[in-house]
């Protein structure tokens, strides 16, 4: 009997494992594409909610969707479309693998990434060139999942 509960606990350890390899490594391939294109396909963000079915819970999953990528939507409708739509599914797909806390985490660190960087930029060349400075957002979002996903691991 312990074997039979350790062989499902070491399934259950292995099966989240599998989830955050999955899901690092497409968020490595959108940070790649975004710095490439400056867009993030529709098939990567399909594939990342896909990842979010391993080891599935409805409510933990679809609240994580909509509290994580609700307001991303919301900064692109006040920003007049400086957001991207694919920084919005990115980010709605991430918050259905990741839940509510997850997602959140990972948008505070991502978006902090940002913002520091966005500073550095702006001590280094002055303020209108970082104003001016576009930045890709997937690589500080995807930084923001991993830490988020070896956060929720503790």
């Amino acid at each position: 009997m312990a074997v039979a509960g350790g062989s499902t606990l070491s399934l259950s350890i292995n099966v989240i494992l599998l989830k955050d390899l999955l899901l690092t490594l497409l968020l490595t391939c959108a940070s790649i594409q975004d710095i490439k294109t400056r867009q993030i396909p529709d098939s990567l963000s399909v594939a990342i909610t896909s990842v979010g079915f391993i080891h599935f819970s409805p409510l933990f999953s679809l609240s994580g969707m909509i509290l994580t990528g609700l307001p991303y939507f919301v900064a692109a409708v006040i920003s007049k479309g400086k957001l991207g739509g694919g920084d919005i599914k990115l980010m709605a797909a991430c918050g259905f693998v990741l839940g509510p806390v997850g997602g959140t985490l990972q948008s505070l660190i991502g978006l902090t990434l940002v913002l520091f960087t966005a500073a550095g930029i702006g001590i280094k060349s002055g303020y209108q060139s970082a104003k001016q400075t576009s930045l890709p957002l997937a690589p500080f979002l995807s930084a923001g999942g991993l830490f988020a996903v070896i956060m929720l691991q503790l």
